[in-house]
């Protein structure tokens, strides 16, 4: 199964920044976040920051960590001017997180993805004002995880049948009765990086991985409108669904033979 939104390195650590803004004493969140992206700041001195002991240190490794603490100021101020989905956006930009997810391989690239995502969720606590909005994400936040692992845990008792969620690159091995793909749109599948296109027949092999996990049945969708980091987008189909041939698409509500099948 694959990994939940709210349980995600990336989601994490943006949260993990906001908490820390908002309790300087969340020692946990500090001990996640000073050193993410890489500052320099070891454990060995992240004991002494504990401690207290900071005037002790080399006077390099102090002014990394005051601007590690300028970087957790400037989020407070920004959380009581901003809206909820724009401090997202801050924070990944002022704490380094963007930049560094940016030079990365596909894996990195898919991380900032889903952090994108958290600022399209944190629309919906726009309307809050004064940092309202921060705090009532991290509520949910925090309420959803719990959630999840009772949830989790019920499952493993009755072991109840669920609806698995993952990447495609998760799915590599395993087949299901039906399947799911969705967000086939140009531009996300295949996906395009800072305006320029990835290597299509790598897309298109991963594609190919996902159409051939369904055992039964292969719904694919895709949406003529997305919000992504915030912005609202026209989409075109993906191109890949052009590809299959006609004679293998349907409508849903046909039985029968077993076919891909295309919504609208």
């Amino acid at each position: 199964m694959g990994v939940k939104f709210f349980e995600r390195k990336e989601i994490k650590d943006t949260l993990a920044y906001l908490r820390a803004t908002l309790n300087r004493d969340s020692l946990s969140d500090i001990k996640r976040i000073i050193n993410f992206p890489a500052r320099g700041i070891g454990k060995a001195t992240l004991v002494k920051i504990f401690a207290g002991d900071m005037e002790n240190l080399p006077i390099k490794m102090r002014i990394k960590i005051n601007n590690f603490y300028e970087i957790l100021e400037a989020i407070k101020e920004k959380i009581h001017i901003a809206k909820t989905s724009d401090i997202i956006k801050f924070v990944v930009k002022k704490s380094g997180i963007e930049a560094e997810l940016s030079e990365g391989g596909e894996e990195k690239i898919e991380r900032l993805e889903n952090i994108k995502e958290l600022a399209t969720l944190a629309l919906k606590y726009d309307s809050l004002s004064e940092g309202r909005g921060v705090e009532k994400l991290l509520e949910d936040a925090s309420l959803a995880s719990d959630q999840d692992s009772l949830i989790d845990n019920q499952a493993k008792k009755e072991k109840i049948n669920a609806v698995k969620l993952m990447t495609v690159h998760a799915s590599k091995g395993l087949e299901f009765k039906y399947v799911f793909v969705a967000g086939l749109e140009d531009g996300l599948f295949p996906h395009e990086r800072n305006g320029e296109e990835v290597d299509n027949e790598e897309e298109r092999r991963l594609f190919y991985v996902a159409v051939t996990r369904a055992k039964e049945k292969l719904f694919l969708s895709f949406a003529n409108f997305r919000t992504i980091f915030g912005s609202r987008q026209i989409n075109a189909p993906s191109e890949f669904i052009s590809d299959i041939p006609a004679d293998l698409l349907e409508k849903e509500g046909e039985n029968g033979k077993i076919k891909t099948i295309y919504l609208e």
